[in-house]
């Protein structure tokens, strides 16, 4: 019990100590958009991707057109690796201002809320039957090309 008192109290005092997190506004961020001075935000968090700017495979271009603006749905939407992920986080230098959180999160729902609803959704790709027809084929001809063989040994 003395031991989980003191490890709690340790670790408490510890997070105390901690440097809080520097809160950045939207405004501040969209200042750094230059090859020179990059600041992306991203999960409601601030990057200076700056020294990544010419290693990024997808070159510096991509990320200054993400500038200024919360540039998730751009990271997600292209496959990044768990890698890449992880050396995000060495880019950390803050939060991103608590009213600006919330003016994207409510711009994020009216945009969700103005998108048009339909109950018809394309279908990606050919259906199972077509599918299931091109497998099937091949097997078909063969044995179609295969059977006066076949017939003639018997």
């Amino acid at each position: 019990f003395f031991f989980f008192f003191f490890f709690f109290f340790f670790f408490s005092e510890l997070a105390a100590m901690a440097p809080e997190a520097k809160v950045y506004t939207l405004e501040e961020c969209k200042k750094h958009n230059t090859i020179d001075d990059c600041w992306l935000v991203m999960y409601e968090k601030v990057y200076d991707v700056t020294p990544f700017m010419d290693d990024h495979p997808g070159g510096s271009e991509i990320m200054l057109d993400v500038t200024g603006r919360d540039s998730t749905d751009d990271f997600e939407d292209v496959v990044h690796s768990s890698t890449a992920r992880k050396q995000l986080e060495g880019f950390y230098i803050g939060e991103l201002h608590e009213e600006d959180k919330q003016k994207l999160k409510t711009a994020a729902s009216s945009s969700a809320a103005a998108a048009p609803t339909s109950t018809y959704t394309k279908k990606e790709g050919p259906g199972p039957i077509v599918t299931f027809i091109k497998a099937i084929l091949p097997f078909l001809i063969l044995i179609i090309a295969l059977y006066p063989k076949l017939n003639k040994s018997a």
